[in-house]
């Protein structure tokens, strides 16, 4: 038999052991290791690393939600694994005061993330009205008469995407992310996810406010319907904004 690891989905302000009526990781009760005030939030496992499929994801996130509904929860990373029980312990000592001071500058706010998408057929609408090249590269495109003839219109007709993709990133991503910015705490940009990807961006925020940041987001996409799209993500633990770097006690 493996020895028995401590897989854990992150820290909060409890004094006293708690277990959760929820599963995590690979089927397993989730308690808590606690010292003093703080409580590290683990399961048992009996692997040195988890594979990150979708469903050990699907389940990491799921845990941190449940904690989110009666916790501030200083959230772990995917796949963090201590190797006993002690050894959590002495993480909670050793970072004991970075993760206090981090628990009371982060609680009552939350992250929320927004990606702005291109709208391809909104693309090709732009291109055909403002542009007689766009027009004449389809019809040689179609008239090709080679492949390697067609692929070197289709690399000119994918330029004209990309230049009228940057003038819509100016005028709605970047638009948008200030607009959001001012109602945020603070807020971070991402990598692009994607061809199509404008924007990419977390915020933090007021929990309280979470609502009328959400129908500033709701009335811009109104605004910019039919040209770009929205993907609201939150609310989320703040994995963004945690100015902590722990010390190893192995």
């Amino acid at each position: 038999m493996l020895p028995q690891g401590k897989y854990i989905y992150g820290i909060i302000e409890e004094p006293k052991p708690r277990k959760f009526s929820f599963c995590g990781v690979v089927e397993a009760g989730v308690y808590t290791i606690n010292y003093q005030n703080l409580a590290a939030v683990v399961s048992d496992i009996e692997l040195q690393e988890i594979d990150p499929t979708r469903k050990n994801v699907h389940t990491h996130t799921v845990v941190q939600d449940e904690l989110l509904k009666e916790y501030f929860l200083l959230p772990m990373g995917f796949g963090m694994i201590a190797r006993s029980e002690d050894e959590v312990r002495r993480l909670l000592e050793k970072n004991y005061h970075g993760l206090v001071s981090e628990l009371k500058r982060l609680t009552g706010k939350i992250e929320v993330e927004l990606k702005v998408f291109w709208d391809g057929e909104a693309i090709v609408k732009e291109l055909q009205s403002k542009s007689e090249e766009f027009s004449k590269l389809k019809v040689k495109i179609k008239t090709a008469s080679s492949p390697v003839e067609a692929r070197s219109l289709m690399v000119e007709a994918g330029e004209l995407v990309e230049h009228i993709a940057l003038d819509w990133k100016a005028k709605y991503a970047e638009q948008v992310y200030e607009i959001l910015k001012g109602l945020s705490l603070e807020a971070k940009s991402n990598s692009l996810v994607g061809v199509k990807n404008l924007l990419n961006t977390s915020f933090l925020i007021e929990k309280s406010r979470e609502s009328e940041f959400k129908e500033k987001v709701y009335k811009l996409d109104a605004e910019y319907q039919g040209r770009v799209n929205f993907k609201y993500v939150g609310p989320l633990p703040p994995y963004n904004f945690i100015n902590l770097k722990l010390e190893s006690v192995k």
